[in-house]
C-alpha cells in the first residue's frame, strides 16, 4: 500500500481555502477517484513557535491519500481528473511551500521501534518531507541519514517515535522529495529539547547546519482533522 502525501501552506486566506477544499476539492477527488482510495485525511497543522521557522513548518496542511498500489494510482490517474479551480488558481491554494510525494504506507524504517499509545499521553507528530541537497546522489544521502543522523537522532531525550519512509522506486510523477519521516513528542517543550540535542549531530560530508537536508514540515496531532471518505465536514 502507498501513500500519496501532500504538505502545503496556502496562499490564499486560510478560512477561504479550508472553504474551498471541504466545498469543491475533496468532494470531487471521492467522486473522481474515490473507487480506488483506502484513506484520504486530512490534518490542519498545529500552530508552531518562531524556531521552527527553519525546519520549513507550514501553517496549512498534511494530506494524506491512500491506494492499494502505484498500478491502481496510475489506474486512478488523478492528476488528469478535471477539478474545479480554486480562487485565485492552484499557486494559491498550495501556496509557495509545497512538497508532493509518494511513499509507501509502512514505514521503510521504524529507528526505535515502538509505537506509544495517544490514550496514554498528548502525541506530537513532526511530519518532515525531505530532499538531499543539490549535488548529494540519493544513495549518498541514504548512506549518512540511515547509519550516522538517524542513529543520533533516535538518541534524543523525550523522542517518543521515530520512523521514516524513503519514496517508492519510479515515483509516478516528478518531485525533488526522497524520504517522509515523522518524529513524535509530547509537546513542543519535549521537542526544543529534541532540537538541542539535535544541534549536536554529526556533520555530512556536504556539510551545513542543522538538519542538514531541505525540508518541509508540520506538526500535527495524532488524528486527522477530516477523513474524507467517512466525514461530512463543517463547511466554515
Amino acid at each position: 500500500m502507498i501513500k500519496h502525501v501532500f504538505v502545503f501552506e496556502p496562499a490564499m486566506n486560510p478560512i477561504e481555502a479550508d472553504r474551498y477544499y471541504f466545498r469543491f476539492h475533496s468532494k470531487e477527488v471521492v467522486r473522481s477517484v474515490g473507487p480506488w482510495l483506502r484513506r484520504y485525511e486530512t490534518f490542519r497543522s498545529l500552530e508552531f513557535p518562531p524556531d521552527a521557522v527553519r525546519f520549513g513548518a507550514v501553517r496549512g496542511r498534511l494530506t494524506e491519500l491512500w491506494y492499494n498500489n502505484v498500478d491502481e494510482w496510475q489506474e486512478a490517474r488523478p492528476y488528469e481528473r478535471p477539478y474545479t479551480a480554486p480562487p485565485g488558481g492552484w499557486e494559491s491554494f498550495f501556496g509557495t511551500r509545497l512538497a508532493v510525494t509518494m511513499v509507501p504506507a509502512m514505514p521503510t524504517d521504524d529507528f526505535l521501534g515502538k509505537e506509544p499509545l495517544p490514550e496514554e499521553r498528548p502525541i506530537l507528530r513532526w511530519y518532515q518531507v525531505l530532499r538531499y541537497p543539490e549535488g548529494v546522489t540519493p544513495e549518498d544521502g541514504e548512506a549518512w541519514y540511515l547509519k550516522t543522523h538517524a542513529q543520533e537522532v533516535k538518541q534524543q531525550p523525550g523522542l517518543l517515535r521515530f520512523i521514516s519512509h524513503r519514496n517508492v522506486p519510479n515515483v509516478p510523477f516528478r518531485t525533488p522529495w526522497h524520504r517522509v519521516s515523522e518524529l513524535w513528542y509530547e509537546d513542543f517543550a519535549a521537542w526544543r529539547e529534541g532540537i538541542k540535542s539535535a544541534e549536536r549531530c554529526t556533520q555530512p560530508p556536504w556539510g551545513g547546519q542543522y538538519p542538514f537536508v531541505k525540508m518541509v514540515s508540520a506538526f500535527v496531532g495524532y488524528k486527522p482533522e477530516v477523513d474524507f471518505l467517512r466525514d461530512n465536514p463543517v463547511i466554515p
